[in-house]
């Protein structure tokens, strides 16, 4: 398994590029985990307060784990939750989002779950920036702190993006 993880925005594009051509159907890049043996989920209301409120959720589930992935977590998940509140139109029945943490052998892997958007299709591709811009780094951290990357759309056109942090922590007792 190829990654990603601190190679900078560079890598992490030209690995994303591969991903995407990789077919549905591969391992690699399936959305389902068959082999995550624990979830821990929540749903919260978007506002002004759901990116702290999504950082302590994963603060929480991730409590034993090493420093530096529950610190790459925290920092994956309030990007996923800061784009889901600035690009995710409003509206009824839009006012939420997903959490999802799975454990896995060897990976943590975080899903942000939205309403999804009707008027684009899911995508995973970081944006590259200039270097005064004060937006726009969010995937690109993203993919450049996690093993794996990559969004798939769910019943209804709710989109998921998940990113994948390899760990030797074992999985919690349920």
């Amino acid at each position: 398994m190829e990654s990603h993880s601190g190679k900078g925005f560079k890598n992490a594009r030209k690995v994303l590029r591969l991903m995407l051509k990789i077919p549905a159907g591969s391992k690699r890049c399936a959305p389902e985990r068959p082999d995550v043996s624990l979830w821990r989920e929540t749903t919260l209301r978007r506002g002004a307060r759901t990116s702290w409120q999504a950082r302590q959720a994963i603060g929480l589930w991730l409590a034993d784990a090493p420093a530096v992935m529950r610190t790459d977590a925290l920092q994956i998940v309030a990007e996923l939750v800061a784009n889901v509140i600035q690009h995710v139109p409003d509206g009824t029945g839009r006012d939420w989002v997903g959490l999802r943490l799975g454990f896995g052998a060897g990976f943590v892997r975080l899903e942000v779950i939205d309403p999804g958007t009707p008027t684009s299709a899911p995508g995973f591709i970081p944006r590259q920036p200039a270097p005064m811009e004060e937006a726009g780094r969010g995937l690109g951290i993203v993919a450049g702190l996690s093993a794996r990357c990559g969004t798939y759309v769910v019943e209804r056109g709710r989109r998921v993006v998940w990113a994948e942090l390899a760990t030797a922590v074992a999985v919690p007792e349920a």
